[in-house]
C-alpha cells in the first residue's frame, strides 16, 4: 500500500508545481505610467441593465467619484419594471429605452447594441450592472486606449462575497479566470484568448468592424464569440485580473440565485474553453481531488507517508488560498476546507451538463437563455 500511496503522492506533487507555473502568470490592469497623456481620451461607458435597482446606484457612484470621468454614461433599460432607469438619471447617466426583444435576440446582446448606436465616444466600456469601480480605474482604463490602443482589453472583476452561501463561488471564479487562456507563456500572443463579459473596454471603430453583438445576438456567454470576432478581424484581446481596479458581488439576494446563476453558463463556458487551458485546468483539479482522497488513504499510510500526504494537503491548501486571494475576498476558511467548493462546483457542473443534454430550459431575469 505505501508503494502505491508514494506514486500518489508523486501525482499531487507533479500537478501542484505544474500549476504553480502557470498561476504566477496572471496579471492586473497597469496603472498609468508617468509619462502618458491620456486626457483627450473619450470612452463611453455602457451598461446594459434589467430590474438593477439595487446595484446600479453603486456602480454609478463609483464612476462619478472618479479623477478622471467618461465622456459619457449611458445606461439601457431593457424594460425594468422597478426604480433602474430613474436612478441612473438621479446619477446624470443618459437612459436608453431598448426596444421590445426581437424572438431571435437575447436581452444582453439587444441592449448593448441598442446603446452602442447612441454611443458618440471613441471608446467602449461596457460593464454589468453589478460591478464597482475601484479607485483609479478610469484612469487605468483611459492609459490603455493611449498605451494599447491596438488591442480590445477585459478585466475579470474582482468578487467580493459577503454571506456565507457566496463561498462557494470561489472555484467557479478561479477556473472563469483560467479558462480564457490569457495568462500564458505566450501572453496575448496566444491563440483562441477569451474576453470577461462583465468590463470590456474597446475601440468603437473595432467594435463596428467585427458586427458588434449582432454577431452573437443569440448567444449565452456572448464573450467568447466575441473574442473569436475580433480574433478573426487581427485585433489584440488583453486580459487582466480586476484586483485594484474593479469588483462585483454577484449573487447577493439567496444561494438559489448563485447556483442558477452559475448554472446557466458554465457547462457553454467549458464547450467555448481552449483545448489547451481545459487541459491546464483538469491538471490543477485532478491534483486537488488526488489530494482530498489521499485524505481517506491515511489509516493504511505508514506515519512518514502520511506526514507526506498532510504536507501535500496543506500546501495545496495554501496555493488555493493564493487564488482565491487574487480573484475575490473569499476566506481562509474556504481554502483550508477546500473540498467543500470543489465538491459544490462539480456537483453543479454535472447537473448543469445533464440539463443541457435534457435540453431542458434554463431561464434568467425571468426570461428563457436556453
Amino acid at each position: 500500500m505505501d508503494v502505491f500511496l508514494w506514486v500518489y503522492i508523486i501525482a499531487i506533487a507533479i500537478c501542484f508545481v505544474t500549476s504553480w507555473w502557470w498561476f504566477s502568470l496572471l496579471k492586473t490592469v497597469p496603472p498609468p505610467p508617468d509619462d502618458t497623456d491620456f486626457s483627450d481620451a473619450k470612452i463611453t461607458i455602457l451598461i446594459p441593465a434589467r430590474n438593477e435597482e439595487h446595484n446600479l446606484g453603486t456602480l454609478l457612484s463609483s464612476i462619478r467619484s472618479q479623477a478622471f470621468q467618461p465622456y459619457e454614461i449611458i445606461v439601457i433599460d431593457d424594460h425594468s419594471v422597478d426604480r433602474t432607469a430613474e436612478i441612473a438619471r438621479e446619477h446624470g447617466a443618459r437612459v436608453v429605452t431598448a426596444p421590445d426583444l426581437p424572438d431571435d435576440w437575447f436581452g444582453k446582446p439587444w441592449a448593448c447594441t441598442n446603446g452602442v448606436a447612441e454611443a458618440t465616444g471613441d471608446w467602449l466600456l461596457f460593464l454589468d450592472a453589478d460591478t464597482h469601480l475601484e479607485t483609479g480605474a478610469m484612469e487605468k482604463f483611459a492609459a490603455l486606449t493611449v498605451t494599447a490602443p491596438e488591442a480590445v482589453h477585459a478585466i475579470g472583476p474582482y468578487h467580493r462575497v459577503r454571506e456565507p452561501y457566496e463561498q462557494l463561488s470561489s472555484f467557479f471564479n478561479v477556473i472563469m479566470v483560467l479558462g480564457m487562456n490569457a495568462f500564458t507563456v505566450r501572453g496575448w500572443e496566444a491563440d483562441e484568448i477569451g474576453l470577461f463579459g462583465q468590463c470590456m473596454l474597446v475601440k468603437k471603430a473595432d467594435y463596428e468592424t467585427i458586427g458588434g453583438h449582432e454577431r452573437v445576438k443569440r448567444i449565452v456567454l456572448e464573450n467568447f464569440h466575441l473574442a473569436r470576432d475580433f480574433e478573426e478581424a487581427g485585433i489584440e484581446r488583453c486580459c487582466y485580473i480586476g484586483k485594484g481596479t474593479i469588483s462585483m458581488r454577484m449573487f447577493p439576494t439567496n444561494y438559489r440565485d448563485m447556483a442558477d446563476g452559475w448554472g446557466k453558463g458554465f457547462v457553454s463556458g467549458a464547450g467555448n474553453t481552449p483545448a489547451s487551458a481545459l487541459f491546464g485546468i483538469s491538471i490543477w483539479l485532478s491534483g486537488l481531488i488526488m489530494s482530498t482522497i489521499s485524505l481517506f488513504l491515511l489509516p493504511f499510510a505508514s506515519p512518514l507517508t502520511a506526514g507526506f500526504i498532510l504536507g501535500l494537503y496543506l500546501l495545496n491548501a495554501g496555493q488555493i488560498l493564493f487564488l482565491f486571494k487574487t480573484v475575490g475576498n473569499f476566506s481562509f476558511w474556504n481554502a483550508a476546507l477546500f473540498p467543500v467548493s470543489l465538491a459544490f462546483y462539480q456537483v453543479l457542473f454535472f447537473k448543469s451538463m445533464h440539463r443541457g443534454r435534457r435540453k431542458g430550459e434554463i431561464f434568467w431575469k425571468d426570461r428563457d437563455v436556453s
